[in-house]
């Protein structure tokens, strides 16, 4: 049975995509280069956008800029991810985050967009603790509990969340409504490949 649940931040808690996208077409215009096209948000797709995303520095310090200072409106939980953490906690469990957001970040969006909820730990990118799948960064956690490997599951959307857990020896839990791809739905070591967050529940 798990008991202590930690998760990745974007694409899995919280969907950080569309504004990164906006920020993007931003750059791309004051550089005079076409905008990346899509007819709707909802119909944007991660890998294509990620792939055709341009190498000129110039663009991506400048897309960074303004990213970093945009209201980040589109920033929210993903349906039904507010109402499951806090089955969760009232089931006995207990939370974590453990992501590759810069600390400072983590902490602002975690109390703007989770404010009723008590993650036990918020940890993200420090420069002494690296990123994942750096081992360090998740044992900023493990060293701290009391549970067994077996009562920690982690849940993230991507490959790196994968080689994440088994840097160090933890089940994970890949969930399909965030920024992964095939290459994480496919691979042999998550213990369960997830469409919706209630499934979390059942663990």
């Amino acid at each position: 049975m798990k008991k202590f649940y930690i998760f990745d931040f974007d694409g899995t808690l919280v969907n950080t995509f569309y504004d990164s996208v906006i920020a993007y077409n931003k750059a791309l215009k004051q550089n005079n280069l076409p905008e990346y096209t899509y007819e709707s948000l909802d119909q944007i797709d991660y890998s294509d956008f990620i792939n055709n995303m341009t190498d000129d520095m110039q663009v991506l310090k400048l897309y960074s800029k303004i990213y970093e200072e945009s209201e980040k409106e589109y920033t929210l939980p993903y349906d039904g991810i507010n109402e499951v953490l806090k089955e969760l906690i009232k089931r006995g469990n207990e939370v974590a985050i453990c992501s590759n957001r810069s600390q400072e970040q983590l902490e602002y969006y975690t109390e703007k967009l989770f404010p009723e909820i008590n993650f036990k730990y918020v940890i993200g990118y420090t420069p002494e603790g690296g990123f994942k799948p750096n081992p360090e960064v998740m044992k900023r956690i493990l060293n701290n509990v009391n549970y067994k490997k077996g009562e920690i599951v982690y849940i993230g959307d991507k490959k790196t969340d994968i080689v994440t857990a088994q840097n160090v020896e933890l089940d994970v839990i890949i969930v399909t409504w965030g920024q992964g791809d095939e290459e994480a739905y496919y691979d042999n070591y998550p213990i369960k490949i997830i469409d919706n967050v209630k499934e979390l529940l059942d663990f």
